[in-house]
């Protein structure tokens, strides 16, 4: 293989990845706001409540709740198998195509680095999975919090 082949490959594989990454972004921040809309479209369509006289010892408050999503990919497969693919082309042209090696080393590599990659984008996005939504509590007089 000689290297404007191996070049060609290589930003092949980055261009795909970039696609893959900018449809997951598109694609997953779309689903969010569609369970969003669901679940606020759930929450307007029920039947009213009917409110009976509570004794005088309890009293009811709404609070606020979040909720955060596990990552679509918990174990970080995409970043593992990208990163060990293209470290295993690297590794092939380093060791002038003969060496095993020194694929299977730029391999290992390429799959360490982009699991942690993938990690810390998921870390950095874990606000776009964090939901909020109002929760009525009820409980003895005097313990709402002020």
């Amino acid at each position: 293989m000689n290297k404007s082949m191996l070049m060609g490959l290589v930003a092949g594989v980055g261009v795909a990845t970039a696609g893959g990454v900018a449809g997951y972004q598109y694609l997953g921040a779309r689903n969010a706001d569609t369970a969003v809309e669901a679940e606020s479209a759930a929450a307007t369509s029920a039947a009213p409540a009917t409110r009976t006289a509570a004794a005088p010892a309890q009293e009811c408050w709404d609070e606020e709740v979040a909720d955060t999503a596990a990552p679509k990919d918990e174990h970080r497969v995409a970043g593992t198998a990208i990163g060990a693919v293209v470290g295993g082309a690297i590794g092939k042209e380093l060791g002038d195509g003969d060496s095993d090696l020194a694929t299977a080393a730029g391999a290992a590599a390429g799959a360490y680095i982009g699991r942690r990659a993938q990690g810390e984008f998921q870390e950095n996005r874990e606000g776009t999975r964090t939901t909020t939504h109002t929760e009525r509590r009820c409980g003895p007089a005097g313990s709402a919090p002020r």
